[in-house]
């Protein structure tokens, strides 16, 4: 990598940028003077998962890959592209970078100091919202890739889903899922926060089972995706909560087209009852708690013939 301060000013133009549209000539040029041209050859880490961030990066040319390990394994999260911005998320939020992002060809960045973009994003509102959105969108991105249904997917089929999901806000003891309830019609994976899951004891209507606390990566709905039950559980959030919410639609299309994914799913859901079932056989019969978790499951036979497996 090498890096130079010579940067001509038509080649620095917020319409070639399409994240920095909503900053003042004024700002623009402030990120102008103090941008370094790095160059990076093919296979070359720019940042590294963990670092601390120092630059923010708009794309001149080439493409890069972001990359994040989890749980052992290393999934492949995203492509970046010229006219792209990233590393916003350990500037904005002065974090250190949660996924490694690596050239995949020669490339050319413009990198503007921390400082810089920190003082424009307090005095800009606007680029504000912008960047806070773009560094959510991506942190989506990530948990999808990492979680154990939706990697299965190709990336341009997350893509995709990220497309057509929406985030959702949660306050601390609202209800995101409701026991016996059937109206939402979304499975939700966790961004931040977390939300306790409990049952109401069938036996004693004022007490509730606790069955699991959810946190980040995390998924919630998917359930009823595969039995076509009503919630099972009530999923409430102990603190501030951030979701990102994806139509059941979509996951009973994917299932049809993508056969990992549909027994991905099958067998998270499996597991889960499993679990519970295990739980609840605590306070309850054995049959009873299967009852509850198990027997609301189709077979898997059932599920092949429903989803065209």
């Amino acid at each position: 990598m090498t890096g130079e301060n010579l940067i001509k000013s038509e080649d620095f133009q917020g319409s070639k940028f399409p994240d920095l549209a909503v900053l003042y000539p004024e700002e623009l040029e402030a990120m102008y003077e103090v941008a370094e041209l790095q160059t990076f050859a093919a296979d070359e880490t720019v940042i590294t998962e963990g670092q601390e961030g120092d630059y923010l990066y708009l794309v001149r040319s080439g493409l890069l890959r972001v990359i994040k390990q989890h749980a052992g394994s290393i999934y492949e999260v995203a492509t970046i592209a010229p006219g792209d911005v990233f590393g916003e998320f350990s500037v904005l939020f002065q974090s250190k970078a949660g996924a490694e992002v690596r050239t995949m060809d020669a490339c050319e960045l413009y990198a503007i100091p921390s400082k810089t973009v920190r003082d424009i994003l307090n005095d800009n509102e606007r680029f504000m919202r912008a960047t806070t959105q773009l560094a959510e969108k991506r942190s989506a991105a990530s948990a999808l890739a990492v979680n154990p249904i939706f990697s299965t997917l190709p990336m341009a089929v997350r893509e995709v889903a990220l497309f057509n999901a929406k985030f959702v806000s949660l306050a601390a003891n609202e209800v995101l899922l409701a026991e016996g309830e059937v109206e939402d019609n979304h499975m939700f994976i966790i961004l931040s926060g977390e939300l306790e899951v409990t049952i109401v004891h069938p036996n004693k209507k004022n007490e509730n089972i606790f069955l699991a606390t959810l946190s980040s990566g995390d998924e919630a709905g998917e359930i009823t995706v595969v039995t076509n039950m009503p919630h099972m559980a009530t999923v409430k959030a102990l603190g501030a909560v951030r979701a990102l919410a994806i139509r059941n639609s979509f996951i009973v299309a994917w299932a049809e087209r993508h056969t990992d994914f549909a027994y991905a799913l099958y067998g998270l859901v499996y597991r889960k009852l499993s679990k519970t079932q295990d739980i609840l056989s605590d306070v309850l019969s054995e049959s009873e708690a299967k009852v509850l978790t198990l027997n609301t499951m189709p077979s898997l036979e059932e599920f092949k013939q429903q989803h065209g497996l």
